[in-house]
């Protein structure tokens, strides 16, 4: 009887298994395969994140931000505060966490406060217009198929 647990195989079987169950073709119904969430790209960013490839968990998390999640604004928030795979900013990272704030994540509201005391005041109410700014992007970009096309 041959061993065909993964601990009996060679290394080069292992891999050769992974890699015909990765390319096999998907028989699964597309109405059964799990949406590419917004929260899946928040989860797939930390991934990144974790593993040391902050660039791109900047650019998950943005396409996750900009799609209006709260968690993902205020995570983006935080990388560029720390300067983590973007350009180090505290300015930007007080607009996407009043973003964040602005939709009752209390994370980035006590964030926020912490941050007041980093930027002027005039800094800081232009980060908050610049929030606006994107708010209103976001929310087009959600509700832009409700929107009637003149012809």
């Amino acid at each position: 009887m041959t061993d065909t647990s993964p601990i009996g195989l060679d290394l080069e079987q292992q891999l050769d298994n992974v890699l015909s169950f990765i390319t096999q073709p998907n028989s699964t119904p597309h109405s059964d395969v799990k949406a590419d969430t917004p929260e899946n790209t928040v989860n797939k960013a930390l991934y990144y994140l974790k593993n040391e490839q902050p660039p791109l968990a900047a650019k998950w998390m943005r396409l996750a931000a900009m799609s209006g999640n709260h968690r993902a604004q205020f995570y983006l928030g935080l990388f560029f505060i720390k300067g983590q795979g973007v350009p180090n900013s505290v300015f930007h990272g007080a607009v996407w966490l009043s973003l964040a704030s602005s939709q009752g994540y209390e994370p980035a509201t006590a964030a926020l406060t912490d941050l007041r005391k980093h930027l002027s005041t005039r800094r800081f109410k232009d980060a908050q217009c610049y929030a606006a700014t994107l708010y209103e992007q976001i929310h087009q970009q959600q509700f832009s198929h409700l929107i009637p096309t003149t012809v």
